[in-house]
């Protein structure tokens, strides 16, 4: 039997997340006392003691993926064989960590980078614009993209995010273009759309700002061959070491493809119940 190995993204954390691991593996231990010499941060006191820490993205995405990497490396002993690896957004790190195809030393460094990097961008655009996110429900991806065009016909300033199913896409942009949008979904019948509580506009063109210094902080780390393939949110294939840094950089302005990568896995012979998070 193989698996496929999918790890979470932001927004997934909550008090005490991963401490029985901690408690109970000394695999775990050792991932949060390392992540926190290389860091500097106090990861184990937020996650006991000040969880709303987490609601900046400089610091959920280190503890997150930290946690994430706690719990793998407790349990990959007793796995059977891997055949992929994919995450949700954030999930793709933890993925290369995991996989071997980036150190777990450069991995959680350029993490802390890149976190540093997208919350420094969004406190800058929050002083100049009023942007916002909402996931869409239930409505169709050919009508979404036809309700977009139109709102977008004058300017871009709508985008798609993620595009989690076939029933829930997130789309990012100004509040003004979010309204009209809520507008036209409502006369043609799609009523369902709720606003996100998150930092940025993140996986649009808003982010572009972010892309040339972490192109840099891309440069200093290397990549490998890894042990396991690594699927791309952004291309729906494994990443190679070739193109790995350019596929991260678009990453952060292009859709998180996350249907697609489940239906990728889906097409390669795995049942959604062998899927393990």
């Amino acid at each position: 039997m193989s698996l496929a190995i999918i790890f979470n993204g932001q927004g997934a954390h909550y008090s005490e997340m991963g401490q029985d691991f901690a408690a109970a593996y000394s695999e775990a231990e050792k991932v949060y006392e390392e992540a926190e010499a290389k860091t500097g941060y106090p990861i184990r006191q937020w996650i006991n003691e000040d969880i709303d820490t987490l609601k900046e993205t400089q610091y959920a995405q280190v503890a997150i993926t930290v946690t994430s990497l706690a719990i793998y490396n407790s349990l990959k002993s007793q796995l059977p064989a891997i055949q992929f690896m994919a995450g949700l957004s954030l999930g793709e790190y933890t993925s290369l960590i995991a996989s071997g195809q980036l150190s777990f030393a450069d991995g959680i460094q350029l993490i802390q980078k890149r976190g540093q990097m997208m919350t420094a961008h969004c406190e800058t655009l929050r002083e100049s614009s009023d942007i916002a996110m909402d996931a869409v429900m239930k409505m169709p991806m050919d009508a979404i993209k036809t309700v977009l065009a139109e709102v977008n016909s004058s300017e871009e300033k709508l985008y798609l995010a993620n595009i989690n199913s076939s029933t829930q896409v997130t789309i990012a942009g100004t509040t003004e273009a979010l309204a009209e949008f809520k507008a036209i979904a409502k006369e043609r019948g799609y009523k369902r759309m709720m606003s996100l509580k998150v930092e940025g506009p993140f996986h649009t063109p808003f982010m572009k700002p972010v892309c040339e210094p972490f192109e840099t902080a891309l440069a200093e780390v290397s990549f490998h061959e890894g042990l396991v393939p690594v699927i791309s949110n952004t291309i729906v294939e494994p990443h190679t070491t070739e193109g790995v840094r350019e596929l991260l950089t678009r990453h952060l302005i292009e859709p998180v493809r996350w249907q697609e990568t489940i239906d990728y896995l889906v097409e390669n012979g795995f049942k959604l119940d062998q899927v393990k998070h």
